[in-house]
């Protein structure tokens, strides 16, 4: 019996394949690995959204089907955010909920792409950008994030990379696995790129309400005329500490929203309408004081895990946003997975090989800052 010949397409996602190698050490060692992989919210969410899920939970209908796109109290709670923290006026045809942000981030190219189609993604870039697309023939072509230009993007090089088959541009401020920023100025750019050369930009704002130091992520939708070609992806996983619950959404451009909502109907039923609620809520009842513990606790960790690299030789710099530090090897390695491999056979420490995000991080690795630090020196020193 036969199976797809597509599965030779695409790799196994990285963090399926780390979480075996960390079984197999802590079988061998007898001890528990300190992981700085998969960057999942760990901080607690706030009482009295639970409290509200299990009040949605117990709703006489809430087993139900809940039909497809987002209830009445979502889209209003969607729009209420947009309008409230970017300024942003969204119509109800230009929002659809997600289960989770990477929900959008892989039907999405169903929606944009064919055999044989090209689309721009950032290397490095989040692995979920390249694996669905490779598994219906279409071709990656990767733009560049360099130390050397602080990891931002050039448009000059775009222009290189895009060809007549260029369907879309991912692009992902807040920057997963870089940790880096940009300002609605730098994306104006980026979008007029993309009306001039009349391809779609997807922009993964999954991160926007983590950030350091003062900086406030804004919207692609901002930018005037934006919505002409872009849509916008956010997550309820990091903004609330949710990521369990697998809640996100896309807004922007409603033809290609549209197109989405149509790859979905097929795909899956709904979002829970308990969920949808949830989400409703918790858009229109910001509690900015649990919001600011949240991200106390992050900058409090990443700073602790900072000095704790540089004890084993690594320089690490604090980002501005996101859950990650993108941390250069030290010069006696060839490349990031070699480096991350010694690193969990001898210290148990596990540290996501930066090859896993593209060819620019073979001198780099990932490290997420949501790791509980309480014990940290027994790995470190």
């Amino acid at each position: 019996m036969k199976l797809s010949n597509r599965l030779n397409k695409f790799p196994e996602y990285i963090f399926s394949v780390l979480d075996k190698k960390v079984l197999d050490v802590e079988k061998k060692n007898g001890r528990k690995v300190l992981s700085f992989g998969a960057g999942s919210p760990d901080f607690p969410p706030n009482k009295i959204l639970i409290k509200k899920l299990q009040e949605f939970i117990a709703e006489p209908d809430a087993h139900m089907y809940p039909g497809y796109g987002a209830i009445p109290e979502l889209t209003a709670a969607i729009k209420f955010w947009y309008k409230e923290r970017f300024a942003v006026n969204l119509d109800d045809d230009e929002l659809f909920p997600l289960f989770g942000a990477k929900d959008g981030v892989s039907h999405l190219t169903l929606a944009l792409l064919d055999d044989g189609d090209e689309f721009l993604l950032p290397d490095p870039g989040y692995p979920g950008f390249s694996g669905p697309a490779l598994m219906i023939g279409a071709k990656p072509v990767f733009y560049n994030l360099l130390e050397k230009n602080d990891f931002k993007i050039d448009v000059k090089e775009l222009e290189k990379k895009v060809s007549k088959r260029t369907r879309f541009i991912w692009v992902n401020f807040p920057a997963n696995p870089t940790g880096q920023v940009a300002t609605v100025k730098e994306l104006e750019k980026i979008v007029d790129f993309a009306r001039r050369h009349h391809i779609w930009l997807v922009y993964d704002n999954a991160y926007s309400e983590v950030t350091f130091g003062g900086f406030v992520a804004p919207s692609i939708l901002q930018i005037k005329g934006a919505k002409d070609v872009c849509v916008e992806i956010g997550s309820f996983s990091k903004m609330f500490s949710f990521a369990g619950f697998r809640m996100g959404w896309i807004a922007g451009n409603r033809r290609l929203i549209a197109a989405l909502a149509k790859v979905k109907s097929q795909v899956d039923s709904g979002m829970t309408k308990a969920f949808q609620k949830l989400g409703a809520y918790a858009l229109t009842n910001f509690d900015a004081d649990w919001h600011r513990k949240m991200i106390a606790s992050y900058e409090k960790r990443r700073d602790i895990i900072v000095y704790n690299l540089k004890k084993i030789g690594l320089e690490a710099k604090k980002t501005e946003g996101s859950l990650y530090l993108w941390v250069r090897i030290p010069d006696g390695y060839k490349d990031s997975g070699k480096y991350s491999m010694d690193l969990l056979e001898k210290r148990q420490i596990l540290l996501v090989p930066g090859t896993a995000y593209g060819k620019n991080g073979k001198r780099f690795v990932r490290v997420s800052i949501c790791v509980n630090v309480d014990n940290i020196k027994e790995y470190f020193y």
